[in-house]
């Protein structure tokens, strides 16, 4: 795998964190191995000075295979966004986790996707245990970006805790949505307590 981000790659960065933020810097973060990395690009809220947005840079190199209504699997190149408060120093952490399990696991993720337990690596402590992947609803402006050779969607990474993963589990995603704009509750906080 080349060291340097690709023309494609740098055009997608320049896109997101253009959209996202301000003042964007890039880390590369490798896997356990030290074989794989996935470039993380951070940026500050132009509107909430306390909340920074984390989001990756070559997830939508690797396949993201999605089963559609009639079985059959398209693929679906993706990044993933996360957005939380300054002090949460283990975000970026979370998404290249995320990241890492999509390209060398193969998992798929889409809209609804839970990956389970990685909060609980980085964050013992906290009620959110689960990262669940939702449309990036925060930034209107968003939309696929259309490459030479991929179309990128991104999504954006909500922490869960287990009674929100049992709740989902038995109701549907767009039922615990529905429970998270009732309780307004704060996505920027990672150590929030569980709305159920």
């Amino acid at each position: 795998m080349s060291q340097q981000p690709s023309e494609e790659n740098k055009k997608l960065s320049n896109y997101i964190a253009n959209i996202v933020g301000v003042n964007k810097m890039i880390d590369r973060h490798y896997d356990n191995d030290k074989k794989n990395f996935i470039d993380i690009f951070t940026c500050d809220d132009p509107l909430y000075p306390r909340v920074k947005i984390c989001g990756t840079i070559g997830v939508s190199d690797h396949p993201n295979k999605i089963e559609m209504n009639d079985n059959s699997f398209r693929n679906i190149p993706i990044e993933l966004l996360i957005s939380g408060y300054k002090e949460f120093n283990m975000l970026a952490n979370i998404l290249s986790t995320s990241g890492f399990y999509i390209t060398n696991n193969g998992w798929e993720c889409q809209p609804g996707s839970v990956f389970m337990r990685i909060v609980e690596m980085y964050l013992e402590t906290s009620e959110m245990k689960h990262i669940m992947f939702i449309s990036p609803f925060l930034w209107d402006k968003l939309q696929p970006l259309k490459l030479e050779t991929k179309t990128v969607h991104w999504l954006l990474c909500i922490p869960i805790s287990d009674e929100e993963l049992k709740y989902k589990m038995e109701n549907g995603t767009s039922a615990l949505e529905n429970i998270f704009q009732e309780k307004d509750i704060d996505i920027f906080d990672i150590n929030r307590k569980s709305s159920i």
